[in-house]
């Protein structure tokens, strides 16, 4: 979401702009997971749209179907009691929670699969090096998560003691496919005691289908089984879920499919926005710096890309 951003807010100022990205596909965390017969929002779940510059975007994607509003109850469960959780409106991508950033891709050129590996300062801007593939580009805004960004950022750059210094912590998603509909009054819950920090029934938002469910471990439960297997994982957490089902008296669910995926960098420390200079032509992108939500996501590949305009500007 914030690389590409950047890169929509460059690309309509007249930028030329390539966007290298380390995945297959588009979604970072809003990423999809898909098999045969199922799919799985396994990372981001849903969104919100507190600032202006980011509800303009959502009535663009309201407006092109590849976003809606997710109004199925969403409740919170703190160990003794289950009720619902604050209201709020949220969104989600349609058919899949990738949908939106497809849409912002196709207007940008984007190469897949590409994975740099070393960063320096050139006479006409910065070198950019993915294995036997280099560019250079007189602007670069890295749009990853800090532990990864400080290997590639000079030491002597500004911007590298804020990603060195940036604590991220790790979410383990667990992707579940159940027999039969698992009979509760919400379609996810914040879990607020124990392993789980959120469960949802990804098929109880639009365009999906079937009994498909997430379950994301608390981040001191990923933290403490970061280096765990995904088999083990995907057997503790589910058995945890079935834990919960049998106390808010559901029946017991039979899994049809388990799977698990470990994010490392899930969420950053920044709750605020963080200043940085672009005199450089490097900036810094990414929903750590700015609370670890989609929207601050968007927000900081905004910022980023407004800087380096103005610093061009000068």
């Amino acid at each position: 979401m914030a690389g590409l951003s950047a890169a929509q807010r460059l690309q309509a100022a007249g930028r030329r702009v390539l966007v290298l990205d380390k995945s297959r596909g588009i979604g970072g965390r809003m990423a999809t997971r898909r098999s045969d017969t199922a799919q799985w929002d396994h990372g981001a779940q849903y969104f919100t749209a507190r600032s202006a510059a980011f509800r303009r975007q959502v009535a663009h994607w309201l407006r092109a179907r590849v976003v809606c509003a997710w109004t199925a109850p969403v409740y919170a469960w703190d160990g003794q009691t289950l009720g619902e959780s604050s209201p709020q409106q949220r969104f989600v991508g349609i058919p899949a929670m990738n949908a939106p950033l497809r849409q912002m891709a196709e207007p940008l050129q984007v190469l897949p699969n590409v994975e740099v590996d070393a960063l320096q300062a050139h006479a006409l801007g910065w070198q950019v090096q993915a294995g036997d593939q280099c560019w250079v580009a007189t602007q670069v805004v890295l749009a990853i998560p800090a532990p990864q960004a400080a290997k590639l950022i000079p030491t002597a750059h500004p911007a590298w003691p804020l990603a060195a210094q940036a604590q991220m912590q790790p979410c383990w998603a667990v992707m579940v496919s159940c027999a039969h509909a698992i009979q509760l009054p919400f379609a996810a819950a914040f879990i607020n005691s124990g392993p789980l920090g959120w469960i949802a029934h990804d098929s109880s938002k639009a365009g999906r289908a079937g009994e498909h469910w997430v379950l994301h471990a608390s981040p001191e439960w990923s933290q403490a089984q970061l280096e765990q297997s995904a088999e083990v994982v995907s057997q503790l957490l589910s058995a945890e879920f079935s834990r919960l089902l049998h106390g808010w008296g559901a029946p017991a669910a039979e899994f049809t499919h388990l799977g698990a995926h470990r994010w490392r960098y899930a969420r950053g420390s920044c709750e605020q926005p963080v200043p940085q200079q672009a005199t450089s032509g490097l900036m810094l992108a990414g929903d750590w710096l700015e609370g670890g939500r989609v929207e601050g996501a968007y927000l900081s590949g905004l910022a980023a890309a407004e800087a380096l305009l103005a610093s061009a500007a000068q």
